[in-house]
């Protein structure tokens, strides 16, 4: 790597990750909060309302944030 290429990679900021819940199985994952955001804007655009689901790795149910 380059000098400059290793002061670009510090500047890049790290995930904050957001603990979320199948709603179905129980199966408990991390999610970075960017894809969260990223949810919730398209929810937002298409006048959606309340909680970004996202679906479940292990049975495609819904997992929400554990609060």
């Amino acid at each position: 790597m380059t000098d400059s290429t290793v002061k670009n990679a510090s500047m890049i900021a790290e995930d904050t990750l957001i603990e979320t819940k199948c709603t179905a199985c129980g199966h408990i994952d991390n999610v970075p909060n960017w894809i969260i955001g990223e949810l919730a804007e398209e929810d937002r655009i298409s006048s959606k309302h309340g909680e970004v689901e996202i679906e479940c790795l292990v049975c495609n149910g819904p997992r929400r944030r554990i609060k």
